[in-house]
């Protein structure tokens, strides 16, 4: 008979070349400590329902306890030869009091939902770790936002200059966006935070279990109540890589911006030294590697996705070893996005706006005839179509030239042609880029006193989503805190005697 815990049925070991193909305690390391308190919660259940004498549940709670704490202390490992993290744990239990005792922790369970249910408590703290950073992120935007309302950045579209827009625009652009990240994390959590322990190995189990009890003690919002579904399903795993697919999309507009904009062709953004490198034969270059390496991994974070969509496809349902597939791309992506947010927050917060050049530019690319022609339609009631072919004529001409706007008499001159009399000072003060910034009025627009308003609404937005986020991570805190407790008590029980 082979000697593993499911070897009754066998009656040789498994070949070692398979054994090294199918572990994964290489890559279980990060689910110790929630196969532990998963236990726990799961002894309570058995001993709650007597299903487990107080007797045996006290002795493998002190077991269980032993084991958590040595974790904690960083110096319990996985063995190889016991293939999983579920396996190990209950073999340390086993090799600790006995099979007598140990043998009954995995009573009305199986690694189907060990497994799902390990995997969720895990990313449901990686998932409020990452939201926490980013809601760092957006905090340091809408306060940059809030000292630039009336500093001159350049809006563009199809990388041409388009037109004037603050500073704070632009950052609170990028708030805006990473508020809906946020939402989206938040929804990848909720969808996670659901309890599957219970189902068993895919049709439940014939002893009288508590699932509420193990949602309680684990922090789960509730159960995920249909057994097959439970551990047959992997879409959690998918709302969380398509979230964070997403996010990274983000993170690698922002990084190309700041690579496009550190150019010395645009000289809009100067990096700071500490967030770039040099070249190893040109000793002018200052590349800006952060921001480059955050596109490059933007592949990796959708190649999880697609390997995850891939995985799933042709699975039936029930469990099949299919599934152990997603962790390793799940933890590779996890890492990423954490790196990532915090590595691409530090360096907006060390980066520095150039916007005595964006002025500049501004003057020197048109980007403020657009409210030449609008001051036409407003002041001199001409059709907006009449002002737009007008103003696109001077912009030729001026271009000819090689002026710009700010040689008002040859455009005072140009209009007084048309029979449109505007003097020069009408003209500067129409086309001036901080004027034109700020007379921009309609709600979401870059006006100072427009932007002010986003900023408060998003800083609102922001402090309630920090208070679910809060209360979310304090759920779990407690529960966990709980269990604990529970395993204490009943330790100190079976030692006194009580």
């Amino acid at each position: 008979m082979a000697e593993k815990l499911w070897g009754g049925r066998f009656s040789k070991e498994i070949d070692r070349s398979v054994l090294k193909y199918t572990l994964t305690t290489d890559i279980d390391s990060r689910l110790i400590r929630y196969d532990i308190w998963g236990s726990m919660a799961h002894l309570a259940m058995l001993n709650n329902g007597e299903i487990v004498s107080k007797e045996a549940a006290g002795k493998i709670f002190s077991a269980l306890l032993k084991l958590y704490e040595s974790n904690e202390r960083g110096t319990l490992t996985l063995d190889p030869e016991l293939e999983d993290v579920h396996l190990n744990i209950e073999s340390l239990v086993i090799r600790e009091i006995g099979s007598e005792y140990g043998g009954r922790l995995h009573t009305a369970r199986s690694r189907n939902d060990q497994v799902v249910t390990d995997t969720r408590m895990y990313l449901r703290v990686e998932l409020l770790d990452i939201q926490k950073n980013l809601y760092s992120f957006v905090n340091t935007l809408l306060k940059l936002s809030d000292e630039c309302t009336h500093k001159i950045a350049i809006g563009y579209t199809h990388l041409q200059p388009a037109q004037p827009i603050s500073l704070a625009f632009w950052y609170s652009c990028y708030a805006s966006m990473f508020l809906r990240d946020l939402a989206r994390l938040e929804s990848a959590f909720n969808v996670t935070n659901l309890n599957v322990l219970g189902a068993c190995a895919l049709a439940g189990t014939s002893f009288p279990i508590d699932r509420e009890i193990t949602s309680k003690l684990l922090g789960f919002d509730r159960e995920l109540m249909h057994s097959l579904d439970a551990t047959s399903s992997r879409d959690f795993v998918l709302q969380t890589a398509s979230t964070f697919a997403i996010l990274m999309s983000n993170f690698s507009r922002l990084a190309e911006e700041i690579v496009i904009w550190n150019s010395h062709e645009f000289g809009l953004l100067a990096i700071d030294d500490t967030f770039a490198t040099g070249s190893s034969i040109m000793p002018q270059k200052k590349n800006p590697v952060v921001a480059e390496l955050v596109k490059g991994r933007v592949g990796r974070i959708y190649g999880v996705l697609m390997q995850l969509l891939t995985m799933v496809k042709g699975v039936t349902l029930g469990y099949n070893c299919d599934l152990q597939e997603d962790k390793p791309m799940l933890w590779d992506a996890i890492d990423i996005i954490k790196n990532t947010t915090s590595i691409l927050h530090q360096h907006i917060e060390n980066s520095d706006y150039k916007s005595d050049r964006a002025e500049e530019l501004c003057w020197k690319n048109f980007s403020t005839v657009t409210e030449l022609a609008n001051y036409l339609v407003r002041e001199k009631n001409l059709p907006f179509r009449e002002a737009h072919h007008l103003t696109g004529l001077l912009t030729q001409k001026l271009s000819t030239e090689a002026m710009d706007m700010r040689n008002t008499a040859f455009v005072r001159e140009f209009l007084a042609q048309q029979s449109i009399a505007l003097s020069e000072k009408e003209i500067h003060d129409c086309v001036s880029p901080i004027k034109v910034m700020e007379r921009q009025c309609s709600a979401g627009s870059t006006g100072p006193d427009r932007v002010k308003e986003m900023v408060k609404k998003l800083q609102q937005e922001l402090e309630s989503f920090q208070s679910r986020l809060e209360h979310k991570s304090q759920v779990l805190q407690d529960a966990e805190n709980a269990t604990l407790k529970i395993a204490k008590d009943m330790q100190l029980k079976t030692i006194t005697g009580g």
